[in-house]
């Protein structure tokens, strides 16, 4: 109905016609047919899940006549109607078109109240629908992060001894081709103590890293680390306070980028001194690596995956870092996380 019912009958189709619901009328409007309907000052409908209409919607002042209808469906109550007048009775006609709207309405509303129910329910469905969903997409970034990152761990730990055992192989070979029983066994021993290490970094990893690391600091887990190095790797300190701890994020930054950096000079520098240097300061803690090999071009380093996890870690603490390499100059990381 698009304009205000002017007569009894076009106000009984008006309301008869009045379905619940999406695209049903708004039930303020209901209320303005009622009141042009019945010549009264206000109507107010409350429904029995507490949600109220009226027209106008600004309350009448007091002194006016009220009349109350209770709107029911069968047995049921489907809501209240309130008539603000300014008649001392509404006379027979207007009770008689009241009681007739009354009995329109009562079905009408409970279907109305039934539909609001049903569409709360539909939404908190959703609502737990989405809730679920979203927890289950934390849940697999958070696990497809954990994967990463164990990724990252095993290439940077990890790796560095299976590089280790390589070379080993490599001068295993040699020995067994010049015949020299000496020197086989030397190699078959270091092969021996490689893979208990390699074994063992490879449980840490899993277990969530170096205890040495953890109980005490960077430098004796890396002094642990290439002990069996001989003098390929040298380790140095400046101004180091060994009673001095980082934060725990900081400590496994610098362990696994000095880790990766070695690894990395002993894949593309093989057998040149590499010298891993830490140092700390007011200011920040400073750790460098650098190599006397060949040296890389910058396309190889740009595309290098160790050099990806390294900066990954660096960024993650809030760290820098500067990479430095030519061909015939070597290569040199060094990196700095401010306190």
């Amino acid at each position: 109905m698009s304009v205000l019912p002017t007569g009894r009958d076009d106000l009984l189709a008006g309301v008869a016609a009045i379905r619940p619901g999406p695209g049903g009328v708004h039930l303020v409007q209901l209320c303005q047919w009622l009141r042009s309907g019945l010549g009264v000052a206000r109507v107010r409908l409350v429904l029995t899940d507490g949600s109220e209409f009226a027209w106008p919607g600004d309350a009448v002042p007091a002194g006016r006549h009220r009349r109350w209808v209770r709107l029911t469906a069968g047995r049921e109550k489907a809501g209240d109607l309130y008539l603000e007048h300014r008649f001392r009775s509404l006379g027979r006609r207007r009770e008689r078109l009241l009681t007739e709207v009354g009995d329109l309405l009562g079905p009408m509303l409970r279907g109305v109240v039934v539909q609001n129910e049903l569409d709360r329910s539909l939404e908190s469905a959703r609502g737990h629908a989405e809730r679920v969903a979203a927890v289950r997409r934390r849940a697999f970034g958070e696990r497809v992060a954990e994967r990463r990152e164990i990724e990252r761990d095993l290439h940077d730990g990890a790796q560095h001894h299976l590089v280790a055992l390589g070379m080993t192989l490599g001068l295993l070979e040699l020995y067994a081709r010049n015949n020299d029983p000496a020197g086989q066994q030397n190699q078959l021993r270091r092969l021996r103590k490689g893979l208990d290490r390699a074994e063992n970094a490879l449980y840490l990893t899993a277990t969530g890293g170096s205890p040495l690391l953890q109980e005490a600091g960077v430098y004796p887990a890396l002094t642990a680390e290439f002990n069996d190095a001989g003098a390929q790797i040298r380790l140095e300190v400046s101004e180091w306070d060994t009673t001095r701890r980082y934060e725990v994020a900081v400590e496994l930054a610098v362990y696994f980028i000095c880790l990766e950096a070695v690894n990395n000079a002993r894949k593309y520098a093989g057998g040149a001194e590499v010298v891993v240097r830490l140092a700390n300061s007011p200011a920040g803690l400073a750790f460098s690596v650098t190599d006397t090999g060949p040296g890389l071009e910058a396309g190889d380093l740009q595309g290098s995956s160790g050099m990806a996890n390294i900066r990954r870690r660096i960024v993650a603490v809030g760290g820098r870092l500067q990479v430095r390499s030519a061909p015939g100059a070597g290569t040199a990381v060094h990196g700095f996380i401010p306190f």
